[in-house]
Formats: structure tokens, sequence, C-alpha cells
């Protein structure tokens, strides 16, 4: 008689109406049970779940997801359990996989298997951040989950003297918030999840980790070097989150001005874990910010080079591509190696056709070289493609301006802003050409609406200043100026023209306000 294995789907919700039916749809033909724990929806999330046949239980919300997970593999009855979020979708090929898997045959020591979370940024075809979990274990009472925040599997797994295996399958995290007000709101429950396993653990260095990786994603680099640092001297060699660590500290030296700190402890992370694609990308990255050029180059070289053996990552795919090769290219245009650059540069875009940066690079690069045929024809062909068309009405407009046809480029951008009217990389190139070659009432407009599709741009609000500056409002200068230095602190051209601006009557427009040379536009940050 053969036993019929069950695979059950844990999971936890909370007013999840508007992501849930995609969850269940795509995962219930693949498992044979669903299981759904309420922790206090007030929306019809609760509805939702029972009109796909799971089996709904209730769990007030105690600040801990360990706790609410373990409620829902508490119920299970499955041979095999499975958990998602309620704003994960997984794919029919993965679905299929996933039951394949769960049916076996396993070995016995095998207690779990990592699956990965694609996570998609604000930019999808663009951003992907790829995150390893443990997401299939066997139903037995000791594997639970740890942590109140980035619960894990895996510690209970050890205890045990089990063993993990790694697959492809893979879901998609398909509902997040990308909103400024969604992710701060994340963050601040995060930092507050986190204080709370601190009190409860203190100096556990993945809770330290944790605390240290959420202040890096709002930016606030130099606290989170404190708590990186801590979590790096309390972590054993063999902990999963070392090498994670390791890369964001190095990426947070290097953004608070320590480039030489950052650069030795790239050196000395990698004697440890001289595979790891992202510690080799984070020192090229740091080699090019101090003009070891050449140590740049064999840094990004090395990033495709990387095969050792599969460890836990929590990783931006395209450090080992399109990513990679942009910056490589950037190095190779400091060598004067136009050559190898145009080889990068395309080899990025033909990876992800609608990676603008490199579309831009590589436009301006033919452009400098003067190979204004071969830039038209890209231009052309771009534009004919309603996915690349506004990056191909761009580099047209670039080339007109090239070839000296100013009012053809005017007008190519002129319409783009008109048929593609949220896109700001257009809206930057008809700014930047209005900066250079048109009239200041003209340009100013454009120019504010700008700042109000990128907001956090402190190039923009300098560009505007500078506008205001030429037209005499001195007021709305300086506060354009100090808005650009509040997001870029020790910008010295935004601080010199701010300190001319203050240094000017009000009453009346200046005749000279701004030097000459200080005109210049500068480019989104």
């Amino acid at each position: 008689m053969v036993d019929v294995v069950r695979l059950s789907l844990c999971m936890i919700v909370r007013d999840s109406a508007k992501t849930l039916p995609a969850a269940l749809k795509s995962v219930r033909p693949w498992v044979d049970e669903l299981v759904v724990v309420d922790t206090g929806s007030r929306d019809n999330t609760r509805e939702i779940a029972t009109s796909f046949g799971a089996r709904l239980f209730e769990f007030p919300w105690c600040d801990d997801f360990s706790a609410a997970r373990n409620e829902s593999l508490k119920h299970a009855g499955g041979d095999w359990l499975f958990w998602m979020d309620s704003d994960d979708t997984i794919s029919p090929e993965c679905g299929q996989r996933l039951r394949d898997l769960a049916h076996g045959p396993h070995k016995a020591e095998t207690l779990g298997y990592v699956l990965q979370v694609h996570c998609p940024g604000a930019e999808p075809e663009q951003d992907v951040t790829v995150v390893d979990h443990v997401k299939l274990v066997r139903n037995l009472p000791e594997l639970r989950f740890e942590f109140r925040i980035h619960e894990q599997l895996l510690p209970s797994i050890r205890r045990l003297g089990g063993q993990i295996e790694w697959t492809d399958i893979f879901v998609t995290h398909s509902g997040s918030d990308h909103s400024a007000a969604g992710r701060q709101r994340k963050q601040q429950r995060d930092l507050r999840l986190l204080e709370l396993e601190l009190a409860d653990r203190p100096d556990h260095p993945f809770a330290l980790f944790n605390v240290g990786m959420t202040l890096v994603d709002m930016q606030r680099h130099a606290d989170a070097i404190e708590y990186l640092e801590r979590a790096i001297a309390a972590s054993a060699p063999e902990e999963s989150h070392l090498r994670k660590t390791f890369a964001l500290l190095i990426g947070s030296l290097a953004e608070t001005g320590q480039n030489e700190k950052a650069r030795e402890l790239c050196a000395s992370a990698l004697e440890q874990f001289p595979h790891d694609p992202e510690l080799w990308f984070r020192r090229g990255i740091v080699a090019h910010k101090v003009n070891y050029i050449d140590e740049a180059e064999a840094a990004y070289r090395a990033v495709f080079e990387c095969h050792g053996e599969r460890q836990f990552s929590s990783r931006d795919r395209g450090i080992t591509g399109f990513k990679a090769r942009h910056n490589l290219a950037l190095v190779y245009t400091d060598q004067g190696r136009l050559d190898l650059a145009e080889i990068q540069w395309r080899d990025a875009v033909a990876e992800v056709p609608m990676y603008r940066p490199g579309w831009q690079a590589l436009g301006q690069l033919l452009i400098d070289w003067k190979r204004l045929v071969t830039a038209e024809v890209e231009a052309e062909r771009l534009v004919e493609d309603a996915a690349t068309r506004p990056i191909g009405l761009i580099l047209s407009a670039e080339v007109a301006v090239a070839t000296g046809r100013i009012d053809e480029a005017r007008r190519t951008l002129q319409a783009a802003t008109e048929e593609f009217t949220g896109d700001a990389d257009i809206l930057q190139a008809y700014c930047k050409l209005l900066f250079e070659r048109g009239p200041i009432d003209e340009a100013l407009p454009h120019q504010h609406r700008l700042t109000l599709l990128r907001p956090d741009d402190p190039a923009a609000y300098h560009n505007l200043g500078t506008l205001l500056l030429r037209r005499g409002d001195i007021q709305p200068a300086i506060a354009a100026f100090e808005r650009s230095v509040e997001l870029r602190p020790g910008a010295q051209h935004t601080m010199q023209l701010l300190a001319a601006a203050k240094a000017l009557p009000t009453h009346e427009p200046p005749t000279n306000p701004i030097p000459l040379n200080s005109g210049r536009i500068e480019d989104a940050a």
C-alpha cells in the first residue's frame, strides 16, 4: 500500500483583502489544504479566505510574527508544510514543481527545502531582490519559527540535526507597497518589533543584523554602522546572515565617506567569503570611488566568475548581471577603453531591454564618439517598440542636439512630455534642454514639475534654484537650494550658490546673481 503524501499551505493574514485572492488562487491547485490564521482583520479578509475553502483560525496579534506562523503550523494536517505571505503568488510552473517536490522522494535527514522569494522593486523589469527562505518543511512539532520579525525555521532544523536542500522554486512578492508612505510604515513597524526582539535577546547577532538592515533601508547609514559592526562581532563564521552583514556595512561606510575603511573591510570579508558576488560588487564600487581603477575592474570581472557553494543570500539580481556590466563599463570609460565599455553596455541592455541608465550611457558614448548615425539608428529602433519608446525619444533628441538640430530636439521632447506625462526621465531631458537653450520663463514651470515627480532628487531642486536665481527670485531660490542641501548634505556647488543667494538683496533682481560658470545643469541624482 502506498502512503498518500499531503501538502498544507500555512498563511497568516491581517487586512489582506487586496492581495489575498490572488495569493490563494495561485496556490490552491497545488496544495491539499489551506490553513489561514487571521490576526485581527477589520476588512473582509476572513470571508475571502473561507471562499477559497481555507480552514480559518483566529489568533490575537501579539507583536510576534513567529507566534502567529507557529499557530498556522499547529493546525496543519499535511505531511509537508509550505508557507507564504498573503501578498505572495506562485506561478503554475513553480506550483507544479512544489507539489512534485513534496511528493518525494526525500532523504531521511532532510527536514526542509529552501525556496526563493522574488521581490520586485518599484521598477520590476530592473529591480528584483532574490531572498532565500526555508519555505517547505516536514510537519514535526519541533520545527517552529523563531524571532518576532524576519522569522526563521533554520535554527530549529539545526537543533534537530536535520539538513536542508536547495531548490530553484520561487514565489513572487507581488503585493508590496512601494509608496514612500507604505515603506515608512513598514520601516517603523520593523524597528519597533526589533527593539522588542533585542529586549528579549540582548546582543543577538541576527537581531542586530536586522536592525542594521532596516536602518540602511531608511538611509540612516551612520546609525546602521553601529548595529552592523556589533552583529559581525557577535556572529559565528557559519551564520547565514554574516555575508550580507559585511555587504551592508561596506555600503554604509562608503555612504558616509569612509571609503578606505570600506575598502579594507571588503578585503577582509572576501578572505572569509571569496566566492560571494555581492562582496566583489561592493569592492568594485568602493575601489572605483577612491580611484583604484584596475582594482575596480578586477572586482567587477570577479562577480561573473563566482561559482562557489550555494549559500543563503538576499541579493539584487542585477548584481550578477546588468548592473555589474554597467559599472564595469564606467570603469572601462575611465580607463579610456571605450570599445570594451560599449560591449558591456550592449550586453546590459540586451539582458534588460528597459534598462534606461544603460541606454543613456550607450547613447552618450556613441554621441561622444561621433558615431551619430549609429546613435540615430538605435534611437529609431527604440522608438518603434512601445516598451522602449520613451528611451528612444530621449536618445533621438540628444542626437538632434549633437547635430545642431535644436528646434527638432525641442519639438521631440515637448511632444514626448505630452505623450508620457508622468515620465520623469523625459521631463528631465526636456528640462535640461530648456535650461541650456530656452528662456527662463519657459524652463521654470517644467523644472518645478520635475521636483514634484522626483521629490527626493537634490539635483532637481538645485537646478530649480539656479533658474530662480537667474530670474532674480531670491527667496524661492534659497528655499530650493536649502531643500537640495537637505537631500544632499555637503554638496559644495549647491552650498556656494545658497550662500551667494543669501548675500543678495531680495527687493530687486540682481544684475549678475551667479557666476557664469555656475550656471551648468546638474544631472539627476
